[in-house]
């Protein structure tokens, strides 16, 4: 199960590691996860540390070598000292990982969602994510595991449904199987959703601990009441396409219809790309006025 020990999550808090987590508060391009008695924190996608939880109160540093390479870097974490070590070596690896990242730009839109939705305040958005790679037995694993809070109606002990995100950028070859992905993973996490929506209530309020959601305190203090449902039917699929190509025919729409949860899957466009089929003339439409 996804968690961290109370010793972990203590030291994390307000022990000798509580540096590091105040580091990715406060530095948004860091992204936090919490793993099995393990924590990752990734930059563009890439993971920047991983840090085990080991006997004694010590913390065993795991950085891939193309990053950690020539740096000072602490094999263990077990005082403020090594923490000090480790974060003053933070903007190096920043560096090298821009330098010989091994992820995709795919894999740091993942993280640019997890930003917009989580740590930006202003967007009062109505999906928050919880984990990412969230594996679904050996079926694969999610991109994105959220929750959906709707915003009309939206009061604190409320029940709400699980997301689960597959995200996917530009014409990647895999957009035109995406309806068998979701399908597998669908018949994968149905066979025992209490322990899932158990797990990632855990790591949800794990999180929030941790101060891993910039929020004002009147809505963090909702999110901590908030229950995860484990009713299948209640859940949401997403499927991000991320600067997708809008005359491309790689998406299957009609696929995707035909799956007897249909009911159940959104489809969401975004990025930074531009086609003028997604652009509105001001002379065709009506959604906006002088005083907009």
């Amino acid at each position: 199960m996804r968690k961290l020990s109370g010793s972990f999550m203590a030291a994390l808090i307000d022990g000798f590691l509580s540096g590091l987590t105040r580091k990715v508060q406060q530095d948004k391009d860091l992204d936090l996860e919490i793993r099995e008695n393990y924590l990752n924190i990734y930059y563009k996608g890439n993971s920047l540390l991983k840090l085990d939880e080991l006997a004694g109160n010590r913390y065993r540093v795991d950085v891939h070598p193309k990053f950690g390479n020539g740096l000072n870097l602490p094999e263990y974490l077990i005082d403020e000292v090594s923490v000090g070590r480790f974060l003053q070596s933070v903007p190096w690896l920043k560096e090298r990982i821009i330098q010989h990242g091994l992820s995709s730009l795919e894999t740091e839109y993942e993280q640019l969602l997890i930003r917009a939705n989580n740590l930006e305040r202003c967007n009062n958005s109505e999906y928050f994510v919880v984990d990412r790679q969230y594996a679904v037995s050996s079926v694969g694993r999610f991109d994105l595991t959220g929750f959906f809070w709707e915003w009309q109606g939206r009061k604190r002990d409320q029940e709400v449904p699980l997301c689960f995100m597959e995200l996917k950028f530009a014409l990647n070859p895999d957009i035109q199987k995406v309806h068998e992905q979701i399908a597998r993973y669908y018949e994968s996490i149905k066979t025992d959703t209490l322990a899932l929506a158990q797990e990632v209530q855990i790591v949800f309020r794990q999180k929030l601990a941790l101060g891993l959601f910039d929020q004002p305190q009147d809505r963090l203090e909702a999110l901590q009441t908030l229950r995860f449902s484990s009713d299948v039917d209640q859940y949401q699929f997403i499927v991000v396409l991320i600067d997708y190509n809008p005359y491309s025919t790689l998406f299957d729409l009609n696929a995707l219809k035909a799956l007897p949860f249909a009911n159940q899957i959104r489809v969401f466009r975004g990025g930074l790309a531009m086609w003028q089929t997604n652009l509105t003339a001001l002379a065709q439409s009506t959604s906006f006025s002088a005083s907009d």
